[in-house]
């Protein structure tokens, strides 16, 4: 499967068409007029409107910083961010999860550049606040800051601190994970050419470098806190980044304080140093309706529901019951959710043990399972946007009319595999997935899948160490398109691949489209790519895409709903809170 072509060429009236949706789910414009009596948030149906991917970056960057200007905001104040999850581990480039980001890691570093908070599209200015690319995608020059020079612990920042975290990537030290080098690992020679300028030369032309250089994952951390600490981060008094905010406190499982970096390299169109607001808290509170009650109460000015034990209609609840003080936003996601099938060992090496999980899991039964309250999506391998109906009736397990002849094509893979049983794990909040799977091998092909229940970073850790038979997985990518899906799942070492190595023709494929920029060649390339994944590999079982969410109460501003909400909309520079808020800034 592909994006259709209207979805891959990113337009402003498609742009402007998600955003429309995102208004329909949440209400208002976040600096409208005072919000009328009621609220109402539309649940998103099949097929929302898609949110285009991210267009191939310009030669050089805007002339200006992409940024909102600072007229009318509050400065200061403190927001209290609430979360059901803390950051397994300090070092977020490590074998890790969005709550990394959530919590600290967007807001203690800094990237190359950046996918704009606005609508996790559009590339902004980091680090670097302007670049060219030259020598037909081949040649990469970026021009840092002047402003950036230090580290938030005073520690002189320079370019070879860069070229150090990229080369950490690249070649990881022994026992450290680094699964989201990416495109990283096509870089040839990096080079300071002075103080504020970096050049990198990829051994082949790549069309989405640029927007790796933006992906949220790949932010710095310094030298000299990895060599005087193994090369790892083991508490939080050594996350030590770029960032606009530095932690000050924080409580394993409990919490994490940050305040503001008074001596941040970035400012707003008018030359107002970020960040606006003074401090940032992202408390940890486990149980739903806990989370409930601590915003219902304001001691939680906005949280990122994630729906274990709620639904939409709580959060709903409380905008109708504040009056329309609060806002809840609902919209499509960048999400692959998928069945990990262990390639490189028994039963799943054989490629018809494979087809029989593919062509006998009812995946619409999954969507329907969750209901109008939660919804998900049709999916495929590498298209997080919900397809068309077209092109989702190619994947068995979507069409009812179909459901008959797809379990007799299930039962006969099966019997030509000799699959009779095998270990499925699970996540605790995709169990439901899980036993909807196990009652369709059973009834079609008489298959025992014995569920296992492990939580994410347990789960992660038995597929990248090939410890498993078939897993719940996917990746949520830090960035929008096919190209970095495509990259972090299934390519040759593949920072999620869980074990499949692809046929040489879907590799000769895939090695050509990855360094195109979008269009009608690149789009051919891709339903090649597919065809192939579907008759001939099947190397995992995509079958949902999640929606995400976002609360929070009126007071706070400038906090979107964007196509890659939990990777790029963390950072909380230009974020600020107005007077009616429990915390606000001195100017109140």
């Amino acid at each position: 499967m592909r994006l259709s072509l209207t979805g891959r060429l990113l337009s402003m009236s498609l742009l402007a068409a998600a955003l429309a949706f995102a208004l329909a789910c949440g209400g208002p414009p976040e600096e409208a007029a005072a919000p009328a009596a009621e609220a109402p948030v539309a649940t998103p149906t099949f097929p929302p409107t898609p949110i285009p991917p991210a267009i191939a970056a310009p030669t050089a960057a805007p002339e200006a910083p992409a940024a909102m200007p600072s007229s009318g905001i509050q400065m200061g104040g403190h927001l209290t961010v609430v979360n059901d999850g803390f950051p397994p581990k300090w070092d977020f480039t490590q074998t890790s999860t969005w709550i990394s980001l959530f919590h600290y890691g967007g807001r203690a570093y800094n990237g190359l550049l950046q996918f704009s908070p606005k609508d996790g599209v559009e590339i902004w200015p980091d680090m670097a606040d302007s670049w060219e690319v030259t020598d037909n995608n081949q040649t990469y020059v970026f021009h840092i800051n002047e402003n950036l020079t230090e580290w938030n612990d005073g520690t002189p920042f320079t370019v070879e601190d860069i070229i150090f975290s990229i080369d950490r990537w690249r070649n990881p030290p022994e026992g450290i994970i680094q699964p989201r080098v990416g495109a990283f690992s096509l870089i040839d020679t990096m080079e300071a050419i002075d103080d504020s300028t970096l050049e990198i030369k990829l051994q082949a032309p790549f069309g989405d470098f640029i927007a790796e250089a933006a992906n949220q994952w790949h932010m710095f951390i310094p030298k000299h806190i990895l060599e005087a600490n193994e090369s790892t981060i083991p508490r939080w008094q050594d996350v030590v980044g770029t960032g606009p905010y530095e932690i000050i406190d924080a409580e394993d499982g409990i919490s994490v304080v940050m305040d503001k970096n008074p001596n941040y390299f970035r400012s707003d169109p008018d030359g107002t140093p970020y960040p606006y607001l003074d401090k940032v808290t992202s408390v940890v509170i486990a149980e739903p309706q806990g989370i409930l009650a601590a915003l219902r109460t304001k001691k939680g000015d906005a949280t990122k529901p994630t729906f274990v034990g709620v639904s939409h209609v709580d959060y709903k609840n409380i905008v109708e019951e504040s009056g329309g003080e609060a806002t809840f936003l609902a919209g499509p996601f960048a999400d692959v959710a998928s069945i990990q099938l262990n390639n490189e060992a028994p039963p799943f090496d054989n490629v018809d043990a494979r087809r029989a999980i593919f062509y006998a899991f009812n995946k619409q039964a999954v969507i329907d399972s969750e209901g109008d309250e939660n919804p998900v999506f049709p999916i495929s391998w590498f298209s997080y946007l919900h397809p068309s109906d077209t092109e989702i009736a190619k994947i068995p397990g979507y069409d009812p009319a179909k459901r008959e002849e797809e379990q007799a094509m299930a039962r006969e893979f099966a019997e030509k595999a000799g699959l009779t049983e095998f270990e499925l794990i699970f996540v605790p909040f995709r169990t439901a997935h899980a036993e909807l799977l196990a009652q369709d091998l059973l009834e079609c092909c008489d298959i025992t899948a014995d569920i296992r229940i492990q939580d994410w970073t347990a789960m992660i850790a038995s597929v990248e160490g090939r410890r498993y038979q078939a897993a719940s997985g996917g990746t949520a990518p830090s960035y929008a398109g096919i190209v970095p899906i495509v990259d972090i799942m299934y390519s040759d070492g593949g920072g999620r691949n869980g074990g499949w190595d692809p046929p040489d023709n879907w590799e000769a494929a895939w090695n050509t489209a990855r360094t195109m920029q979008p269009g009608p060649e690149q789009s051919e390339l891709f339903d090649e790519m597919f065809n192939i994944m579907m008759n001939e590999w099947v190397p995992t079982v995509p079958y949902y895409a999640a929606n995400h969410n976002k609360f929070y109460w009126n007071y706070v501003h400038n906090w979107n709903l964007v196509a890659q909400d939990i990777f790029s909309n963390n950072r909380f520079e230009d974020v600020w809170i107005d007077c009616d808020a429990p915390s606000p800034g001195p100017g109140c």
